[in-house]
């Protein structure tokens, strides 16, 4: 039999560990796609080397390497992000507002401070804020900008800011004025980068 790295014709052996998007398991059973396989231990086992595992991974992932930084979660037993951080990014990724605000909740416990939940929920707002506005639903606009970014009483000066916009006319002008890109995966992305 020859020596392999793992994979054969795309299929796992049974060697291998299975990527996750998350943490390190030690010894659970693994659930990758709805699918559970069978126990697998993780080869890395210090708190510390899982966290830098994961950034490297996370950093590979910045670059395009997708395949590499899965290949490193497989071979380290590791999951690159959290799962309630990883839903919580579909639903920021896809413009859903609601659900991404509901994820919030459970990201909660991985907070380091209130504060930190506070500002995540103001950036998330600012950007259904923006969105609202160059769609050109001033009203669901002004009623975010009313009933849930004021009440958080964080960072009131750009709140002050986010106000002007509603004056804008076109969208390219509320890009222009806001240094923004625009609704659509560009923005969102670097709301991601603002998040982590």
């Amino acid at each position: 039999m020859q020596a392999s790295n793992g994979c054969h014709n795309g299929e796992s052996a049974s060697t291998s560990n299975d990527l996750q998007n998350g943490t390190c398991t030690f010894e659970d059973s693994v659930e990758v796609n709805g699918d559970v396989h069978k126990t697998i231990p993780s080869k890395i086992r210090s708190q510390t080397d899982q966290d830098i595992i994961r950034l490297i991974g996370q950093h590979l992932r910045g670059l395009g390497l997708n395949r590499t930084a899965e290949q490193l979660m497989k071979e380290s037993g590791c999951r690159l992000d959290h799962p309630s951080a990883a839903k919580f990014q579909a639903h920021v990724m896809d413009g859903d507002w609601p659900k991404a605000e509901a994820d919030l909740g459970d990201l909660k416990p991985l907070l380091e401070t209130q504060h930190s939940l506070i500002e995540m929920k103001f950036l998330l707002l600012e950007q259904k804020y923006l969105e609202y506005l160059e769609d050109g639903h001033v009203l669901e606009a002004l009623q975010c900008l009313r009933h849930e970014l004021t009440p958080l009483r964080f960072n009131t000066n750009r709140v002050h800011e986010l106000s002007s916009y509603m004056m804008c006319s076109t969208g390219d002008e509320l890009r222009r004025m806001s240094h923004w890109d625009g609704k659509g995966t560009a923005s969102r992305q670097k709301l991601m980068e603002k998040l982590q």
